[in-house]
């Protein structure tokens, strides 16, 4: 989606503030009305912790959370929320949310929601369905908003640590400048797939398609995104059923 779309969609998407003969009619008293998500990538930590993390929002409704531990050992997590929708105020909530934390199973369904309202400066909240510790996270915008993805950018050699619930194994994924990708792990897992600029934000759409065990999401085909932040390559790949996902975090 092009930024000049954006006027139209929020037509659509925001019946109550605009109307098909042209006029503008305020919406009724205590309406709420709704915007596209503020798509782009944004940078700080969690709250009361030393913990990077990098917030990714896209248009569509779906967001990703990538932290860090509080000993600075790199990705931790990930908190994944998908149909979420933003009111006219800058509040984006979504209800379909899990948090995804490294060798810790299973996924925590959670309520994910972020306030754009002080852009670019924002803070999120995931707040776990099960009562467990949620993520705050206080972050703004990042200078790499103004660089624009391209496969050229993202091509390269990564070496990092490729994550699922179950654990972490030393990972390489090679990505060429056509788009295509192949990944292997110390553990023996082969995969494959492509990676392609997201329109409208900094992020790339990833998609793998693993081998069998002992891939972490065997004989599956995962899609999500990624984060480009100069060497270094974030990327989360939820599974079908969103009860795991397969995360990398390495550098060129």
């Amino acid at each position: 989606m092009t930024r000049n779309a954006i006027p139209i969609v929020v037509c659509a998407v925001a019946l109550a503030a605009c109307s098909t003969d042209g006029s503008n009619t305020a919406p009724p008293p205590g309406a709420t009305t709704t915007t596209l998500p503020s798509g782009g990538v944004y940078k700080g930590s969690l709250k009361g912790s030393t913990a990077e993390a990098t917030l990714l929002m896209l248009f569509n409704g779906t967001a990703y959370l990538f932290y860090g531990g509080a000993g600075g050992t790199g990705l931790a997590g990930v908190a994944v929320a998908t149909n979420g929708a933003q009111s006219g105020d800058g509040r984006f909530t979504s209800n379909s949310a899990f948090d995804y934390r490294v060798g810790k199973a299973p996924a925590s369904p959670a309520v994910f929601s972020a306030n754009f309202a002080q852009a670019p400066a924002v803070d999120a909240t995931v707040a776990n369905k099960d009562g467990s510790a949620g993520l705050a996270f206080s972050g703004s915008a990042a200078s790499m908003l103004d660089i624009a993805p391209s496969r050229a950018n993202a091509g390269g050699l990564y070496s990092g640590r490729g994550m699922a619930l179950g654990g972490t194994t030393q990972t390489r994924i090679t990505v060429a400048g056509d788009g295509y990708l192949a990944g292997t792990t110390t553990s023996g897992c082969i995969f494959k797939g492509t990676v392609a600029p997201h329109e409208g934000a900094n992020a790339y759409d990833v998609s793998v398609t693993f081998g069998p065990a002992p891939c972490p999401i065997p004989d599956a085909t995962v899609t999500g995104n990624a984060v480009l932040d100069g060497p270094r390559l974030l990327v989360a790949l939820p599974s079908p059923d969103r009860s795991n996902v397969f995360l990398f975090d390495g550098r060129k």
